[in-house]
């Protein structure tokens, strides 16, 4: 059978790259080539690898941690029961110790992995991590192993939240619900701290965006490897987040992957701009507007290890909105399937894939079909015309997903003097509705992100993060909750 064009173009792109790549692949040294591959090898010690479940808290050998955000045995009865108010037993005294031990390591720690729930959407539901001590004491695990030797990061199904994809108050309160981890590590760094981290790898979870990009702009770590599989990159935070990380380590940068679905107008073209000196590639679901060999041929890529996108994994569909639910229902689909497409490249907050190609979205109300499409092109999704809302999976009357509700009113109001002592610091005032200060808090604006602000006010004093507002110095004032992804100095200077 003859190869279509799109075949014979993929063939085309692959052989020209591969020759690009050779002369540059023949010349990296050994120590070059062992450091490029694969990143499941960075925990294979005692019999074990980053794949491989782990049973307690915690396993150390050496400089290397392994450790559960859940125990597994208070997984297993949760997901079996799922009562909330019901919770598994955990002996404290065994945990206590367990934590302490974990203390402890983390000052000698070069490589650590943390190992979210099985079903980290589902515990996003749970409450009781908002202030868990357990919780709190193992992010401080990771920031004290992280300014002192910390070389290889990696986080699996961390039960997170993303940012808003469209800025409803759904998304907005769920985003800050959810515990931030790279929030939390970047307080470790507002001291100048070296960081020694080369390689991050984040596979499956949420994880916010902004508070990624704004570890990164503050540890200033020098990358070599910075991996994402079935988490936080999509069409709109792409562009933001390789700034960031370009930033950083632009110069050291040597590999770099994400599965998610993203478009744009040249993101390969962006990509070789921003990492020169790139050796592994893995993009198999990023489909730009222009053709990416003239960017990859700029690359010295090593093309055993990429994995770059064909023609029949594009992505394309339609949206079908129900407004008063706030449910976006989708029908999404390739051509690299045999009935069985699940969604693959699609990692957006509360996406539920429920029949192969079907999705529903649970977005919040506000939504609009204009904006589904927009953000549909930003991941590099063609539109099906063809399809109609009931193509989609939607039924105005008795649609499968329960109506997102409306949230809480604001009430509580967070006042910012700035302090004259310092410029890069702000003192935060916490008033009640009637006037009465009951909080204080100095903070770094440079280095701090609202949601940090937010959640520091809400694990030390009694108000809920879902419901501030900010005066500004010069009387002006803001939904704390819609700008929770930007830096308190952004806020500030825009007043």
């Amino acid at each position: 059978m003859e190869p279509t064009p799109s075949e014979q173009r993929e063939e085309e792109v692959e052989e020209e790259v591969e020759k690009e790549s050779e002369e540059v692949s023949d010349g990296c040294d050994e120590s070059d080539q062992e450091s490029l591959g694969d990143d499941d090898r960075d925990f294979d010690f005692g019999g074990h690898t980053a794949q491989k479940d782990l049973q307690g808290l915690m396993l150390t050998e050496g400089t290397y941690v392994r450790c559960n955000w859940i125990d597994p045995e208070e997984e297993e009865k949760r997901v079996n029961t799922w009562q909330k108010d019901k919770k598994a037993k955990v002996d404290p005294e065994s945990e206590e110790t367990a934590l302490t031990g974990l203390q402890a390591a983390a000052s000698t720690c070069t490589h650590f992995q943390l190992r979210g729930p099985r079903y980290p959407e589902r515990w996003q539901e749970t409450k009781e991590q908002e202030a868990s001590q357990k919780a709190f004491r193992i992010m401080r695990a990771i920031s004290d192993s992280l300014i002192n030797r910390l070389m290889v990061l990696r986080i699996d199904n961390f039960p997170g939240s993303g940012d808003p994809v469209f800025g409803t108050k759904h998304e907005l309160r769920r985003s800050l619900r959810a515990p931030d981890l790279f929030g939390k590590l970047t307080t470790a760094f507002q001291a100048g701290t070296r960081c020694c981290l080369k390689r991050v790898t984040l596979q499956g979870g949420f994880h916010s965006a902004a508070s990624v990009a704004n570890f990164l702009r503050v540890a200033k770590p020098p990358l070599e490897s910075f991996r994402c599989r079935g988490c936080l990159f999509h069409g709109r935070n792409f562009e933001m987040l390789v700034k960031a990380l370009s930033g950083a380590c632009a110069g050291t940068l040597l590999e770099f992957e994400t599965d998610a679905a993203i478009g744009g107008r040249d993101p390969f073209g962006f990509l070789a701009d921003s990492f020169p000196q790139l050796r592994m590639l893995r993009a198999k679901c990023v489909f730009g507007k222009t053709e990416n060999l003239e960017a990859l041929k700029r690359l010295n890529l090593k093309k055993k290890l990429c994995k770059l996108p064909k023609e029949d994994h594009r992505l394309r569909g339609r949206p079908a909105v129900n407004t008063k639910r706030g449910v976006v229902y989708w029908f999404i689909s390739s051509d690299h399937h045999d009935d069985g497409y699940r969604g693959q490249g699609l990692w957006w907050d509360e996406l539920d894939n429920t029949c192969e190609c079907m999705e529903e979205w649970r977005v919040g109300k506000g939504v609009t079909q204009k904006k589904c499409l927009t953000f549909m092109e930003e991941c590099g999704i063609d539109l099906d015309p063809q399809l109609s809302d009931e193509d989609c999976g939607m039924d105005s009357d008795t649609g499968s997903a329960d109506s997102v509700p409306d949230g809480e009113q604001d009430t509580v109001v967070v006042q910012l003097e700035v302090d004259d002592s310092t410029s890069s610091t702000v003192a935060i005032r916490a008033r009640t509705m009637d006037g009465r200060q009951f909080a204080q808090v100095t903070v770094d604006t440079g280095t701090t992100l609202m949601r940090t602000l937010l959640e520091e006010l809400a694990s030390k004093y009694p108000c809920s993060p879902l419901s501030m507002r900010l005066v500004l110095p010069n009387g002006s004032c803001t939904d704390a909750l819609a700008s929770s992804t930007q830096p308190l100095g952004a806020i500030l200077k825009g007043a």
